[in-house]
């Protein structure tokens, strides 16, 4: 079980939550024969450390780190000795374990903490700037948002500050907008630090899909770049536009509309999660399958749990085990895993009678953590 709980609190650290407040104490988180590329090695946990396999599953860096994430921008976050360095595919350290909390690289920069501030660097590790933070967030259309005593401003690529901190809360820039919060209240400003539209709503969200999400009278409608309301605000609960739909609550269930405010899927649902790969998860009376971005039911809602689809395959738990379903709904890997994820790079990560190990899209195991009876 300890790497399916490192799982999930790397997606905890990853995802940071959903809003400004929630966002403001975390932080994201995620030799062989021949040259692999760092985008096909996996996370493998082996006699008590973490390593890397490639997707033959070949163990390609030795488990010797008590963290380890994924590969971005060609580096990797793991942890050693209790501090924590970025990698390469080699396994060679290209930035010394000094820190102690990192982020993953973005776009070649990442964010760590130094002593109670965190600063951004760069893939050589040189610090971008010269100005530490209370906090900060990673970089979108060249900008980000950073905490200065309490306070919210703006740098640049280069951590000149472009925009002086003078706000509540600041977070991403999308569409060429950021969200902040001043005097209790969530508006949005342009890449000059100008006011695109003011700050009058309750609660609000980021762009996304030339949308953005806010709060009115204690109900949730859509605004676009303008600042123009496009989606009454009527709605219990609204997630932002994923795939040009949104996941809505009205009347106490679930249902999804499209970017012009039209019931897609009636608000019928127990549950429901954001689309991927075109499908959806949904839930009805503590039993989960998925529907299309049309609302069809392609998988009936028939299992304890699922997962999101990828690479056409979803996880789903019949009883107590799980097995993959395609885009059809037809059972491919039969239900035998006391654990399942989902696919990435052509593997997923299952746990078979106490075993961590790895699997193929055929449901071959390729690669285990120890020899399996």
């Amino acid at each position: 079980m300890l790497l399916f709980r490192f799982l999930a609190v790397c997606l905890l650290l990853i995802s940071g939550g959903c809003s400004p407040d929630s966002k403001k104490n975390g932080a994201e988180m995620e030799p062989s024969e021949k040259p692999v590329s760092s985008d096909s090695l996996h996370v493998a946990f082996s006699k008590g450390k973490f390593g890397y396999i490639d997707s033959r599953g070949r163990m390609v860096i030795d488990p010797v780190f008590e963290i380890a994430y994924g590969f971005r921008d060609g580096l990797a976050p793991v942890k050693t000795k209790g501090k924590w360095g970025y990698i390469d595919s080699t396994g060679r350290f290209v930035i010394d374990p000094v820190y102690p909390q990192v982020t993953p690289f973005k776009k070649g920069v990442a964010r760590v903490n130094v002593v109670d501030k965190q600063i951004y660097i760069g893939r050589d590790g040189k610090q971008i700037g010269d100005s530490a933070y209370d906090f900060g967030y990673h970089f979108s259309e060249g900008l980000a948002f950073v905490s200065v005593d309490g306070n919210y401003g703006v740098i640049d690529s280069t951590g000149r500050m472009v925009i002086q901190p003078e706000y509540e809360l600041g977070y991403f820039f999308a569409h060429g907008l950021g969200l902040v919060r001043k005097n209790g209240r969530y508006g949005y400003i342009d890449k000059q630090g100008n006011q695109s539209i003011p700050p009058i709503y309750e609660e609000a969200d980021s762009f996304q899909g030339s949308r953005a999400k806010v709060r009115v009278g204690g109900l949730w409608g859509f605004i676009d770049t303008s600042g123009t309301m496009v989606i009454e605000p009527k709605y219990e609960e609204a997630w932002g536009f994923i795939e040009n739909r949104a996941r809505v609550r009205c009347d106490g269930k679930w249902g999804y509309i499209d970017i012009f405010g039209a019931s897609v899927v009636d608000c019928l649902y127990d549950a429901t999660e954001n689309f991927s790969e075109g499908f959806a998860r949904v839930a009805k009376k503590n039993r989960w399958g998925f529907i299309d971005v049309s609302g069809k039911e392609i998988v009936p809602a028939v299992y304890q749990a699922v997962k999101p689809f990828s690479g056409g395959l979803a996880p789903v738990k019949k009883t107590k085990t799980w097995g993959y379903v395609d885009t059809s709904g037809v059972m491919v890997i039969e239900p035998r895993f006391n654990e399942a994820q989902s696919f990435f790079k052509g593997l997923a990560r299952v746990r078979l009678n106490g075993v961590e190990a790895y699997i193929d899209a055929s449901g071959k195991i390729i690669w285990s953590e120890k020899p399996l009876p």
